[in-house]
């Protein structure tokens, strides 16, 4: 018989698109993630996923399959919440989408005092800069950033921070520092591949202005955009966040301060079925009383450092 343990292996699956990811979230090994697998379709006479050497994609049969799975592990989820209120309890898997963007330089950290304060509460951390739709996905929660689009979701404001122009001594050293909007379209620039931009968008005489830049690279992630950044590719528009350490032990150091776009919003959003959920709501609790104090602190130390 197919237990509850098998549908939550496959779901795992089916969201990470890997048996290894999987294993990873499950904290178990990948032959384990693909003998269940197999079991399940043996049990059911079907094939769930098709296999190959790259990725695992759900069959028509093993989609539909997966939307029931969810469902299902959702109210057995409720019912253990339900229970749990009785008893006074923060128990339970939280599943969280967050952007690669926080991952490190934020979010782990917090999530690891998280941890330390509600030992019986386990995070399932999905690293994603795709926004995963939680209304068809098994997530509790997600980190969203920038404006958000109409949906049934609930949205929590959690902060804003900024983004300042940065680069490495030695990318300065040997182009030269700019002192003017006018003079960044001479300069390689570091894009964020997420914004879909082929320019920066910054704040000249008080309101947003583009300002061309010669595109040196684009990437969607902000570890590799850091890294280039200190290594002295070019000039990145960097979340304060993401960039403080390396601002603080001098690797960046900020450029044209005055410009700095307008800060920018950062959401937790959850499906309207979770807002009764205690494991959901302590973590959003510990975020806001956390993250505020961080970015304050960050984004000082980019304006100190300019």
């Amino acid at each position: 018989m197919i237990q509850f343990s098998d549908m939550e292996t496959y779901v795992a699956v089916v969201e990470s698109t890997s048996f290894t990811i999987a294993a990873k979230r499950l904290a178990t090994t990948k032959s384990v993630v693909s003998r269940r697998i197999s079991d399940m379709e043996r049990q059911l006479g079907a094939q769930l996923l098709d296999r190959s050497s790259r990725s695992v994609r759900a069959t028509d049969v093993g989609a539909a399959y997966y939307g029931k799975c969810v469902r299902i592990l959702e109210e057995v989820e409720a019912a253990n919440d339900f229970v749990s209120c009785f008893n006074d309890q923060i128990v339970g898997r939280l599943r969280i989408a967050i952007p690669e963007m926080f991952g490190n330089e934020l979010v782990y950290p917090l999530l690891t005092r998280f941890s330390a304060a509600f030992p019986d509460v386990v995070p399932d951390i999905h690293v994603d800069d795709e926004s995963v739709n939680l209304t068809e996905t098994h997530f509790d929660v997600a980190i969203r950033i920038g404006k958000l689009a109409d949906s049934n979701l609930i949205a929590k404001h959690l902060m804003h921070f900024r983004r300042f122009l940065c680069a490495s001594p030695g990318y300065l050293a040997e182009h030269g520092k700019p002192t003017s909007a006018d003079e960044l379209s001479q300069h390689d620039g570091l894009i964020d591949g997420m914004s879909g931009r082929q320019d920066w968008m910054l704040t000249i005489d008080g309101h947003p202005h583009p300002c061309p830049v010669r595109e040196r690279l684009r990437s969607n992630s902000t570890a590799q955009l850091l890294e280039a950044a200190c290594a002295g590719l070019g000039i990145w528009l960097a979340p304060s966040i993401s960039a403080s350490q390396a601002i603080a032990n001098g690797r960046l150091q900020v450029l044209l301060p005055q410009l700095a776009p307008e800060p920018t919003p950062m959401f937790a959003v959850y499906p309207k079925g979770r807002r009764s959920s205690r494991k959901v709501q302590a973590f959003l609790s510990f975020l806001s009383a956390n993250l505020a104090r961080f970015t304050a602190e960050a984004n000082e130390a980019f304006v100190h450092s300019a």
